[in-house]
C-alpha cells in the first residue's frame, strides 16, 4: 500500500484548477468576439437606419429590414433571423402593408 502524500492530492488539485482557468479564459476570449461582432453589426445597422431614414418610409424600412434578414416582429426586434422566414414578422408585415 502506497504512502499518502497530502502534496500530491495539492498537485492534483492545482492542475485541476490550470485546467479550468484555461477553459474560463478560452470561453472569455469567445464571448469577447462575439460581442464585438454584435457591436459592430448593430453600428452598421444604426448607420443603415440613420442614412434611410430621411429616404424610406417607416414600414418600408421594416420590409428592408425584414429582408436584410432581422427579425421585425416584436418580440425578436433586430434579431438575426435563420434562413426561414417568421411567421410574426410576416403577420406584422401583413397588418403594416
Amino acid at each position: 500500500m502506497s504512502e499518502f502524500n497530502p502534496e500530491d492530492t495539492l498537485i492534483a488539485v492545482l492542475a485541476g484548477l490550470e485546467v479550468k482557468v484555461a477553459e474560463i479564459q478560452r470561453e472569455l476570449r469567445r464571448l469577447k468576439a462575439l460581442a464585438r461582432n454584435l457591436e459592430e453589426e448593430n453600428t452598421r445597422l444604426r448607420a443603415w437606419l440613420t442614412e434611410a431614414a430621411s429616404e424610406i418610409k417607416g414600414e418600408d424600412k421594416l420590409r428592408l429590414l425584414y429582408e436584410q434578414g432581422y427579425h421585425i416582429c416584436p418580440a425578436q426586434f433586430g434579431r438575426v433571423r435563420s434562413t426561414e422566414g417568421c411567421l410574426f414578422c410576416h403577420s406584422f408585415l401583413e397588418k403594416r402593408g
